[in-house]
């Protein structure tokens, strides 16, 4: 116990203060002794670190030194420097932390950050205001930075905790003016979300838990913070897959998904969203260089999700789809249904020896049917989403068609039509038009020239062009079999 003025000799100054904490957190094994006791003391005498050399010879009371014993001990015993001091800065804010929510950190400071400068690009065309989600919020961190920097932004902020809302709500009352425009919510994920959001949010961010059960976490983490708010699932992933599936439908077309994530998971979650129909998957870094979120945007040209639907139904039922695509509009059959795909050859009298490609939603769909070594997964990391067809071994048996043992497959641009296909399975994706014949560009005449009626037609036009670049990829060399709209360059 330390003493102070009054019951010692000699009179106990903030810097004896400070040095005597240092020395029994360096003795209980605390690593970053120094920056714990300058804090503790800052905290209980109200120096700050910019005055401590003015203010070091100053006394200290014994209601100072009741409260930094009471704060040391606490640290002394392991628990996280900021849930003593109880209170932690991000970003422009000093928020009130404690066992209730997560400690801020400066990698969400980053995944904020992203979402605050897409919000500030929007801000100029935002003619009623954003509309904003931050789901799992904690200690309101994420979503009160954004109310904080974005003047134009309404927040709904939602968490499954009660204790960590109840944290949230505190902070909220210390935001002043700008705490009009947050709203708090309980609930698991969207079903917090109030309703009429739905299709409307510009911007849905999250950190959520990401950590894998078997994860090595640090003691500190382990024992002190909450744990619902680490473990993501079985594997860390399963409320990241949550996020990015369910999240595409509360975004308004062009509205953007900003998610934090762990540096191994980063590609992992790119490649999911291209599947899922995002556009513009992006992987940024913190501070330390490390992958640690990832963005992507519901694309602005979405087709209805009720056409969508219908689409998906026909596919189901082994019924034909017409669907413009990012080159000529498409006739797509579900691949694992042989008698679907013999109708589209009769549909397009199309000869049996000719192969069609099939479409994939990504990466992922592509490995399930064919052979994919690192030349073909490099061209595919730099040109899919896009019009390159990849011409590799197939995985299960010949061609039921035709019988190759050879499979052209093709990630389309389009992000309703890679959701389309990631809720359906692949398709094959040939153009929509009889044999030798051009194809029109709108997705109903092209469906008019049809030999067969189709199931559905999805509207809408297709931009023509150049069609997809093959690339056989089956052999030591790759070769261009057709030069179309992506350029490549084989040795």
């Amino acid at each position: 116990m330390i003493q102070p003025e009054s019951e010692s000799d000699e009179i106990l100054t903030v810097g004896q203060l400070r040095d005597e904490i240092a020395e029994q957190l360096l003795t209980a094994g605390i690593e970053d002794y120094e920056i714990s006791a300058r804090r503790i003391v800052e905290e209980a005498t109200g120096v700050g670190f910019d005055l401590h050399l003015l203010e070091d010879k100053k006394p200290v009371t014994q209601r100072v030194v009741s409260r930094v014993d009471a704060m040391s001990q606490r640290r002394a015993s392991g628990e996280p420097l900021q849930y003593v001091i109880g209170s932690w800065g991000f970003r422009q804010l000093d928020l009130a932390v404690d066992s209730r929510a997560l400690i801020p950190r400066p990698e969400t400071e980053v995944v904020a950050g992203f979402g605050i400068d897409v919000l500030q690009q929007m801000s100029d065309s935002a003619e009623s205001g954003l509309l904003v989600a931050d789901l799992g919020t904690g200690s309101g961190a994420i979503a009160l930075s954004i109310a904080q920097e974005v003047p134009q932004a309404r927040v709904c902020a939602t968490d499954i905790s009660e204790e960590a809302l109840a944290l949230a709500r505190s902070n909220l009352a210390g935001l002043g003016t700008n705490a009009a425009r947050v709203s708090l919510h309980h609930g698991d994920w969207f079903a917090a979300l109030p309703t009429e959001a739905f299709g409307k949010l510009d911007l849905l961010i999250s950190n959520p838990p990401y950590i894998s059960p078997d994860d090595d976490l640090p003691k500190v983490v382990k024992d002190w913070e909450p744990q619902t708010a680490l473990i993501g699932g079985k594997d860390g992933f399963v409320y990241l897959d949550t996020l990015v599936q369910q999240g595409r439908n509360w975004l308004r077309p062009g509205g953007w998904l900003v998610l934090e994530c762990g540096s191994n998971q980063a590609q992992r979650l790119c490649e999911l969203a291209i599947s899922r129909g995002y556009d513009a998957p992006k992987i940024g870094h913190d501070l330390s260089g490390a992958q640690r979120l990832v963005t992507a945007r519901r694309p602005i040209d979405d087709v209805d999700q009720s056409d969508l639907e219908a689409g998906r139904d026909a596919l189901q039922r082994g019924a034909l789809v017409v669907a413009p695509t990012d080159t000529l509009p498409g006739l797509l059959a579900k691949y694992d249904d042989t008698a679907a795909v013999e109708a589209s050859y009769e549909a397009k009298q199309r000869p049996r020896n000719q192969p069609v490609p099939v479409l994939v939603s990504g990466l992922a769909q592509a490995e399930q049917l064919v052979q994919l070594d690192q030349r073909a997964r490099s061209l595919i990391g730099e040109h899919w989403p896009g019009a390159l067809t990849i011409v590799a071994k197939r995985l299960h048996g010949d061609d039921p068609i035709h019988g190759g043992d050879t499979l052209g497959v093709r990630c389309p641009n389009p992000g309703w039509l890679r959701l389309l296909i990631d809720q359906s399975g692949p398709v094959t994706g040939s153009s929509a038009n009889l044999h030798g014949v051009d194809t029109m560009l709108n997705a109903h005449d092209a469906a008019a020239t049809l030999a067969v009626e189709v199931g559905h037609v999805i509207e809408g036009t297709s931009q023509g062009g150049l069609a997809s670049t093959v690339l056989d990829a089956t052999g030591d060399s790759l070769i261009v079999l057709r030069e179309g709209a992506v350029d490549i360059k084989c040795d």
